[in-house]
């Protein structure tokens, strides 16, 4: 069993995360964690420097849920992708890499990142190639 967990540092994601490798200590799963990082497209105006903050923010997600996972005596691979709409990345590479399950958060960020993603868990929901378990 292959199982996909999308984190953004949210207490949501690491909720998510727990009960994910619950699972896969029990299934004897194989542990992705992913994060995607905020780009804009159409936009000029927008300073790299803050874009690269997006791209930090989702490295230290990943890196901070891969630290949980081997602290459980699990292995963890990790993904950071960058797009304009995060469900997107996470329900393409879901495909590409046939998960069997994807655990996520049922909210993640607020405020503009909300404004400008929607709902995440809602868009992996309605198009995931797999099984998606949202905790709460």
């Amino acid at each position: 069993m292959k199982i996909l967990i999308p984190v953004d540092g949210s207490a949501f994601a690491l909720k998510a995360l727990e009960k994910a490798i619950d699972m896969a200590k029990k299934e004897g799963a194989e542990i992705t964690v992913m994060s995607v990082a905020l780009e804009f497209q159409d936009v000029e105006e927008i300073p790299i420097s803050y874009l690269d903050k997006f791209k930090d923010k989702a490295i230290r997600a990943v890196d901070q849920a891969k630290e949980i996972v081997e602290k459980a005596g699990l292995k963890a691979k990790t993904r950071v992708e960058q797009g304009a709409s995060p469900a997107d990345n996470i329900v393409t590479f879901a495909a590409e890499e046939k998960f069997d399950l994807i655990v996520m958060g049922h909210r993640g960020l607020t405020g503009l990142d909300k404004f400008l993603v929607g709902s995440v868990a809602g868009r992996v929901v309605a198009h995931a190639p797999c099984s998606v378990l949202v905790v709460r």
